[in-house]
């Protein structure tokens, strides 16, 4: 990835000098509407976690906190940060801090221990060096986001890419060196990426100006994104092809398996009524089996017969808060793994942390595995529960003959069908975390798509 001129104070400054962009409401493309007017953004942002990627002087991030959202933002410039900074202060009175780090977007270790609602990015991704690295970078997000939450990003338009190089140019490059010389990215290149690792492609939003150059000051704040007053960047010669065609293309997308949806839970209880509903199916409880194991009661149900699965138990219920986050970015956990005893360093708030702290304060024995997945380019592994003793001798007594597999649920849903590891996923306050063990028939196809195995434990990919 290319700097370009974003380390130089000169450059960032003539940047500054020429545009002027709004601190209350969002924007995304230059002399084009905003968010007041497009409405990407469905989501409450009262203490929602956002991240801006490239954030610049922080006009995004400003006008998203003064709506009450938690707001991160890396760049690689230290000069545009020292900016967002001094902006940010002057609005101490009315939000909350905003968190600022100097960063690559292709390293995806900051802010270690937060999970993201929403992720922004206006502008910065074209400044990769490869569709490779725009492909690394949209799967590394999605281990960042929520499920549910959006990722909302744009580049200059593919049929003005040269122009918009041009613009930038002329109205941004200070002194001697290389031109802008930004990526473009085709519909398929970012349309069948964003569908592989995983996400919805919600909206598709195209902009453009029409006689930018004719443009004055008072016409152009109608903008959140505009020029200085007397500062118009834009050429007559640019008017003709910015009348026909786009010059920025916006792309919001979800993550799959949103569980902000209550209709798109995989696992739902009501254990009053003697139902559950399990990947999308309603099913019933016949008999619900009571038993102690390290000194509490558990319930193992057995389920009417429908599919493989034959019964379930949870190990483990908890409801994340504040006081459960720890201030530091690593952990170390000893751990039973394969059997033998491991040290494994991973990020104090990730999922794997607190459920493994949480069983073993309980009195149970959790042992471990490592399962390989199929990731972007290439196989990954992850942390899984292969076994928690004692509840294990209990539910195959209850379920003998029967295969006995954990699955870990947060807020109602499997993370990404279970190709995450439980170490790269985050908590965030008001999760619902359940860790359960199912039991499902010998030989039979346990949940779409799952693989048959030789095993007897079930792990969680």
């Amino acid at each position: 990835m290319s700097t370009q001129h974003w380390d130089e104070q000169a450059f960032c400054e003539g940047y500054s000098r020429t545009w002027e962009i709004s601190e209350e409401e969002v924007h995304y493309g230059w002399l084009a509407p905003g968010e007041r007017q497009l409405q990407l953004i469905d989501l409450d942002l009262t203490n929602a976690n956002v991240l801006d990627i490239g954030c610049g002087m922080g006009e995004n991030l400003i006008a998203l906190a003064r709506q009450g959202a938690n707001c991160h933002g890396i760049d690689i410039s230290a000069y545009m940060l020292s900016q967002a900074r001094e902006k940010a202060q002057r609005h101490a009175e009315v939000i909350e801090p905003i968190h600022f780090k100097q960063q690559d977007m292709r390293q995806t270790d900051f802010f270690p221990g937060v999970s993201f609602d929403l992720i922004l990015s206006a502008y910065s991704l074209e400044y990769l060096a490869s569709t490779q690295e725009l492909k690394d970078l949209f799967y590394n997000l999605f281990k960042r986001l929520k499920p549910g939450g959006i990722f909302i990003f744009c580049f200059s338009h593919q049929l003005q890419h040269e122009r918009h190089n041009t613009l930038l140019n002329h109205s941004s490059r200070m002194g001697e060196g290389t031109d802008f010389a930004t990526m473009i990215y085709s519909f398929r290149d970012v349309v069948s990426t964003l569908s592989e690792v995983g996400y919805v492609i919600e909206r598709v939003v195209e902009q453009g100006t029409r006689n930018p150059s004719k443009l004055s000051y008072e016409e152009g704040c109608a903008f959140p994104y505009h020029f200085h007053h007397g500062n118009n960047p834009c050429h007559p010669q640019f008017d003709a092809l910015s009348n026909k065609a786009p010059h920025t293309v916006i792309y919001k997308v979800r993550k799959l398996d949103s569980h902000g949806l209550e209709q798109d839970r995989q696992l739902t209880f009501n254990y009053r009524k003697k139902q559950i509903k399990i990947w999308g199916q309603k099913r019933s409880v016949t008999e619900s089996h009571p038993f102690s194991a390290a000194g509490q009661d558990f319930y193992a149900h057995q389920l009417a017969p429908k599919d493989a699965v034959v019964g379930l138990c949870e190990a483990l219920a908890v409801t994340v808060t504040g006081d459960e986050l720890k201030t530091v970015a690593e952990t170390e956990l000893a751990i039973d793994l394969e059997g033998s005893p491991a040290t494994l360093r991973v990020a104090a708030n990730s999922v794997q942390a607190l459920v493994h702290e949480r069983l073993v304060d309980a009195g149970l024995s959790p042992s471990y595995g490592r399962s390989t997945f199929a990731g972007q380019e290439e196989l990954e592994t992850g942390l899984y529960i292969k076994r928690i003793d004692p509840l294990y001798g209990q539910i195959d007594a209850l379920f003998p003959r029967q295969r006995l597999g954990i699955l870990v649920f947060i807020n109602g849903e499997e993370p990404a069908h279970g190709t995450i590891g439980l170490e790269d996923i985050s908590c965030t306050i008001g999760d619902h975390i359940q860790v359960m063990y199912i039991a499902t028939q010998w030989g039979k196809a346990w949940r779409q798509g799952k693989r048959k195995r030789d095993d007897q434990q079930m792990d969680l990919f």
